[in-house]
């Protein structure tokens, strides 16, 4: 969903008319047809109703309407303000552990349309970061779902797994691991923070009463995946991204018949309001 076709779709809602919003634009009245029927074609609904006089919005337009115009708006003023001050960069929350992240490409692709856009990520445990979302010291946090909550509000981006980061050639990037004997024969490296993942995999060697070694604990993920690169030991972590792989030098082997999966998604305060620039990377994002 572009920001464009977003913008033709407000204006042609406002004006009634195509040829009057493409006016307004600058644009030709194919270009702004072509942005709605994109649109249309996305979502699989019409957003206006066909052969109505003046042109009137379908019930999907209505509801699309409403969310699109405060994000047309917003991202409107901001480059009329232009380059976003230094002071204000959208604050993110991740937590610990996450295995690669879909922010890197979200902010090259928001400072595209807002070159000025800027973003700080702040890290904690899971319950840290929750707690960040809801006192507005983080704009929003990319994490697993809180669950129902009078404080959040959760929209979902993809399913996320627990995994396994081995050095490339190593037997298990081979032949993934068929227990959890498999995987405790080689030593470990393990944030020193606690995280969930952690916490589980302790757990479930302890219940299933499998020897463990702790050869190393860092507080970094980006060093725990160095010192994995260089064969020390394996890691654990969450799946912080669609394409793990594209961010990480490791082999990434599937922990789910062990671990319990997570989604992973958009947490952010019910309370507290968005800034333009907050909205259109929750947007972009989505996308």
């Amino acid at each position: 969903m572009d920001i464009k076709e977003l913008r033709s779709f407000c204006m042609v809602a406002k004006l009634g008319s195509f040829s009057k919003a493409s006016q307004g634009l600058g644009l030709g009245q194919p270009a702004v047809t072509k942005h709605v029927q994109r649109l249309e074609q996305e979502i699989g609904r019409s957003l206006f109703e066909r052969g109505a006089r003046p042109l009137r919005l379908s019930a999907a337009g209505t509801n699309l309407l409403r969310m699109a115009e405060p994000l047309v708006e917003g991202l409107e003023t901001l480059v009329q303000r232009g380059p976003l001050p230094a002071a204000s960069p959208v604050a993110v929350g991740v937590p610990h552990g996450f295995i690669g992240n879909v922010l890197p490409q979200a902010l090259r692709d928001l400072r595209r349309s807002l070159p000025g856009a800027r973003v700080r990520v702040l890290s904690g445990t899971k319950e840290e970061i929750y707690e960040m979302v809801q006192t507005g010291h983080v704009d929003f946090a990319i994490a697993p779902d809180p669950g129902p909550s009078r404080s959040f509000e959760f929209t979902a981006l993809f399913p996320s797994e627990r995994v396994l980061l081995v050095p490339r050639g190593h037997a298990l990037a081979k032949k993934p691991p068929k227990s959890l004997q498999d995987i405790a024969r080689y030593p470990l490296i393990l944030p020193s923070f606690q995280t969930q993942t952690r916490a589980l995999l302790e757990s479930e060697f302890r219940r299933h009463s499998v020897p463990y070694d702790i050869a190393l604990e860092l507080d970094s993920i980006e060093l725990i995946e160095r010192y994995v690169e260089m064969g020390v030991g394996l890691a654990v972590g969450l799946r912080g991204a669609k394409e793990t792989e594209a961010w990480t030098r490791v082999v990434v082997v599937t922990l789910a018949a062990f671990l319990p999966s997570e989604t992973v998604g958009v947490v952010r305060s019910k309370s507290l309001p968005l800034s333009g620039t907050a909205s259109a990377l929750i947007e972009v994002l989505k996308a």
